[in-house]
């Protein structure tokens, strides 16, 4: 059953073609969300140590974790930002969002919080524990998403089953992981504790509020929203990793 979730896991937020049956209980994948993160996160220690400048370095990370998605995540901020922007009501916003097309403000939204990762990483991009924490921190957000909301459409979709079938206590054990990892940051004195702190808080505010206008806009998720959870909370955890480093720099 281990495996079989892990591999659930790896094929929902993955490239990979793994073989894998339906899981009778689909929820059980959730519990492997921030790991498969950190495997991402491990994709992208790797590219640091790349021969190049941290600007290419940076780019190679975006690139490789938009192909190592499927560009799934991107996809659905960009359906989530068009349905929220041209959507007057539920019924059109989720009519939008279906739709494969991309309008002004997927494009818009897309380019900006790219060049936000595109710039926070060109600082980030030397510091390990922040290229393995943000994508576990941005998976974790999806976790609660799915376990806290409602799906948003009354037919099928691609989240449907994972969500329906999620509940909150399905939050507590990746949660837990994120938390450990954390707790340990800090007993053994790390020299970036405090900013993996502050890029979890920011990253779970960054999570909740999108939650809220997806429940007051759409009266819940779809797999498109999952997506942009994903991205604007891993936007903010960078962010969030870099304030205490802002603020010292301001200090002296």
């Amino acid at each position: 059953m281990i495996t079989l979730g892990l591999g659930g896991a790896l094929r929902t937020l993955t490239r990979f073609p793994l073989p894998y049956r339906t899981l009778e209980k689909e929820q059980r994948i959730l519990f492997w969300f921030p790991f498969v993160g950190a495997l991402f996160g491990l994709f992208f220690v790797g590219a640091s140590y790349l021969p190049f400048s941290a600007q290419i370095r940076s780019a190679l990370i975006l690139a490789l974790s938009a192909y190592l998605s499927r560009g799934f995540h991107l996809d659905g901020l960009c359906d989530f930002a068009d349905g929220l922007g041209g959507g007057w009501n539920k019924e059109r916003s989720l009519a939008i969002m279906k739709d494969s097309n991309s309008g002004a403000f997927a494009l818009i939204t897309l380019f900006c919080v790219l060049l936000i990762q595109y710039a926070s990483l060109q600082q980030l991009v030397d510091i390990p524990l922040a290229l393995l924490l943000v994508p576990m921190l941005g998976r974790l957000n999806q976790v609660i998403a799915a376990s806290l909301m409602p799906y948003a459409r009354e037919g099928e979709g691609t989240a449907s089953l994972l969500v329906r079938s999620a509940k909150p206590y399905h939050i507590v054990l990746p949660l837990l992981q994120v938390v450990i990892i954390l707790v340990l940051l800090f007993l053994y004195s790390h020299e970036y504790a405090f900013n993996a702190l502050i890029a979890f808080l920011l990253s779970l505010c960054t999570g909740m509020l999108v939650l809220l206008i997806s429940r007051k806009r759409l009266g819940g998720v779809t797999g498109d929203v999952l997506g942009a959870v994903e991205v604007l909370t891993e936007t903010a955890a960078m962010l969030g990793f870099l304030l205490p480093l802002a603020t010292q720099a301001i200090s002296r």
